[in-house]
């Protein structure tokens, strides 16, 4: 029988890491309270109770096991805990490797089943052997337990006299061959970095952050250079964007670098990172559906964005939430490459005109976005008057965004049992394939009006994580929508 083990000494640099992250108020609220001597001492007992003591105590009375039926978990301080975690019961495995456990062959491992917590995984072993997560995976594969303990025990322990037969965590398990594929080349993965949208918070972040700087050293540059006060405002802009977006492109070159996506038997794998090399598990049969993204700006580099939505937040690092299995890959290759992974997906681009907004529906969705955007342009002008040329561009946005969220509205009835839908949301074309069984639930809107007009919304969920993910398609032709609500009938 394995015996419980800690975690390496230097997992207290994790824990810690953690510690400061979960506890960073304190910091602000010590530097807060340097003008009162006796609580900013005491301040100072609390945070290093709060990122040091209590770091080594949790790190000191945790310890696993790793059996062929299930992973075994003993934590807890006042209260101690025992979880037991059977391999049918998981939804992912997430390794992160740092640059500085590289060396030692140390990688931290999070294990999420359904009922996980929102905020953290059932387990979280950090600066563990980098075999123990393949020997996770090895049993999760399937392979009987008698069959590994065999092979394991004879590869370890030849003598003929040892009762050990129990696999051992350290021990390599055995590779299953991969039945597919993909590393991005950093041509692509330039373009993806280039066409992040991420730029968009950061740039209100460097806005936010101009907010902060002294009034006295802007009025003194603005007074300065007043014959090139316009020169300035406009240079100042083009310089804070080129931040935000030189940001966004390292962070997102960065963190998918050397991207690669493994089919190993019924497990999906993907690893990523430069500082942080980040390696996820998941099993075909837990996605819940696979969704295509394109930007706006990736549009017109006719690349895509392939992603697979969980049950399970271990993908929450990554694009909204959702394990990313091919960040970018051209658009005339997408169904050529993505369906070895996923066999849901068809050999071609399907054709989803069924569902569709044409006509005079589309400016339904127009209207809509200039009302949403009018109420908050008006206020805005009414306080900044001067400044309505910008909040006039708001509407001109608003207005397109309309225009192509009816234009990327469409869907169809793939096969009997598999949906395709397309939305567009915030300047990015999504495309749903959902088989039927993965319907949480399925439902059709008409408001009296619509009633008058044979209009109806259509709102298919789905599980997203521990919560649920809405795909709606807005004012379709109600045949078109109760056609498709009577196929869901038909499946359930």
């Amino acid at each position: 029988m394995t015996k419980p083990k800690r975690t390496h000494p230097l997992g207290l640099l994790l824990h810690i890491a953690h510690s400061i992250k979960d506890y960073w108020y304190l910091l602000i609220l010590l530097i807060s309270l340097y003008k009162q001597p006796v609580w900013f001492a005491l301040g100072w007992v609390l945070v290093i109770i709060a990122i040091l003591v209590w770091p080594i105590i949790r790190w000191a009375t945790l310890s696993y096991r790793v059996t062929p039926q299930a992973v075994e978990i003993n934590s807890g301080v006042f209260v101690r805990h025992h979880e037991h975690i059977p391999y049918a019961r998981i939804q992912t495995v997430q390794r992160k490797q740092w640059f500085f456990l590289a060396p030692f062959k140390l990688e931290e491992v999070s294990i999420e089943t359904a009922s996980h917590d929102d905020n953290k995984p059932e387990a979280r072993l950090a600066a563990v052997p980098t075999t123990l997560a393949d020997q996770i995976d090895h049993y999760r594969q399937g392979t009987p337990a008698t069959e590994t303990a065999t092979t394991e025990t004879v590869r370890a322990a030849p003598n003929p006299d040892a009762t050990e037969t129990t696999a051992s965590p350290e021990q390599p398990a055995v590779e299953i061959p991969a039945a597919a594929h993909y590393r991005i080349n950093n041509r692509t993965l330039f373009k993806f970095a280039v066409t992040s949208t991420g730029f968009i918070p950061l740039l209100l972040i460097l806005l936010a952050l101009y907010n902060k700087i002294p009034r006295s050293w802007t009025d003194t540059l603005i007074s300065d250079a007043t014959h090139l006060a316009l020169i300035i405002l406009v240079a100042g802009a083009l310089v804070v964007i080129l931040i935000a977006w030189v940001g966004a492109f390292l962070w997102t070159y960065l963190r998918y670098y050397h991207f690669d996506v493994t089919l190993q038997g019924d497990q999906l794998k993907t690893a990523k990172g430069f500082f942080q090399r980040n390696t996820i598990t998941a099993p075909l049969r837990r996605i819940q559906a696979i969704r295509i993204k394109q930007n706006v700006f990736r549009q017109w580099l006719h690349i895509q964005t392939v992603q697979v939505l969980l049950a399970s937040k271990a993908a929450s690092e990554d694009d909204d939430d959702d394990l990313v299995i091919l960040p970018a890959v051209p658009q005339a290759q997408l169904y050529d490459v993505a369906p070895d992974f996923l066999g849901w997906l068809p050999d071609h681009t399907p054709d989803l005109g069924d569902l569709n907004v044409a006509d005079r529906r589309k400016w339904y969705l127009v209207r809509n976005a200039l009302l949403v955007a009018l109420v908050p342009v008006a206020i805005a002008t009414w306080f900044w008057p001067h400044l309505w040329w910008l909040f006039a561009l708001v509407l001109v946005l608003a207005y397109f965004q309309g225009l192509f969220a009816a234009r990327q509205t469409g869907g169809h009835l793939m096969t009997p049992t598999m949906l395709a839908l397309q939305t567009g949301h915030v300047w990015t074309k999504e495309t749903y394939y959902l088989p039927a069984e993965m319907i949480q639930s399925m439902r059709l809107e008409q408001s009296v009006w619509m009633k008058r007009k044979q209009l109806m919304h259509l709102i298919v969920n789905v599980r997203h994580g521990n919560k649920n993910q809405s795909i709606e398609l807005r004012y379709l032709r109600a045949e078109q929508a109760q056609r498709i609500y009577d196929w869901y009938l038909h499946t359930v």
